[in-house]
C-alpha cells in the first residue's frame, strides 16, 4: 500500500489521501484532523480491481473528490516504464458529512469513451458549474 497524493479541505480539519496498492484494488480514505496529533478515519472506498489511483482534487464545493486513475513509476528501473497502469478511469466520490460515497452518475472511463483512445487519464483541472446545484 502507497499513501500517494492528498488534499486538505480548507477549514483544514479533512484530509483525504489516494492509496495505490500497485494497480490492485486502490483507495480513497478520509481523515478527520482536526486533532492533527490524532487522526481519526472516518471512510474509505474501493476503486475497484487494477485500479491505481493517482491525482486527487476536492470540487470548489468540497463536497466531490475527483481521482485520476493513471500511475507512472519514472524513478524505478527500467525509468519511464509503466509499472502500476491503473484502470483509466476518473473517479467521484462524494462527499456526505463524514462519509465517501462514489457517485453512480459519473463513468468516465479513458479506454471506452476517447475517441482516439485508449488514453491515460493523469493531472485534473476542476472548475465550478454554472447553473448546477449538485
Amino acid at each position: 500500500m502507497w499513501p500517494h497524493l492528498f488534499r486538505i479541505n480548507r477549514a483544514g480539519t479533512r484530509l483525504f489521501i489516494d492509496l495505490n496498492y500497485q494497480g490492485n484494488d486502490g483507495k480513497v480514505v478520509l481523515l478527520d484532523i482536526e486533532d492533527p496529533a490524532r487522526p481519526r478515519l472516518l471512510s474509505a472506498v474501493s476503486l475497484g480491481k487494477k485500479s491505481g489511483p493517482h491525482y486527487i482534487s476536492l470540487s470548489p464545493d468540497e463536497d466531490r473528490v475527483i481521482v485520476s486513475d493513471y500511475f507512472l513509476v519514472e524513478d524505478l528501473a527500467p525509468g519511464g516504464v509503466v509499472q502500476v497502469e491503473g484502470d483509466h478511469k476518473i473517479h467521484v466520490l462524494k462527499v456526505e458529512g463524514d462519509k465517501l460515497v462514489a457517485d453512480p452518475r459519473f463513468d468516465l472511463d479513458f479506454n471506452r469513451d476517447i475517441p482516439t483512445g485508449p488514453a491515460r487519464p493523469h493531472g485534473l483541472a476542476v472548475l465550478k458549474s454554472r447553473g448546477r446545484d449538485n
